[in-house]
């Protein structure tokens, strides 16, 4: 079993389930309410950087990063604290996490 998280250019969620919303959108290939910054490209390549075994889908707006569940929880650190930093929201949809 796998596990992902998404992070985002976004002002348009805040909330858990308008975070579910996009990211249901994102994955069915709906960018409209995201927007691609020069922040996310910084984010992925410090995120590429840690050298970690991950899957990550980059689009205009989002980065969407998955890997196995024995790793999630050491994945999920890094992720947030690289969404921190670089000012973007983080959502993990197995728990409804958003961070903001």
């Amino acid at each position: 079993m796998d596990w992902y998280c998404a992070v985002w250019n976004s002002d348009k969620v805040s909330s858990e389930m308008g975070a579910q919303f996009l990211y249901e959108k994102i994955c069915k290939g709906d960018t409209s309410l995201v927007g691609d910054i020069d922040i996310l490209d910084e984010f992925y390549e410090d995120l590429m950087g840690k050298n970690q075994n991950i899957k990550v889908d980059k689009g205009d707006g989002f980065v969407i990063i998955g890997c196995d569940l024995e790793n999630a929880e050491f994945i999920n650190n890094i992720v947030q604290v690289l969404a921190k930093d670089h000012g973007l929201s983080f959502y993990e949809p197995q728990n409804m996490t958003y961070i903001f």
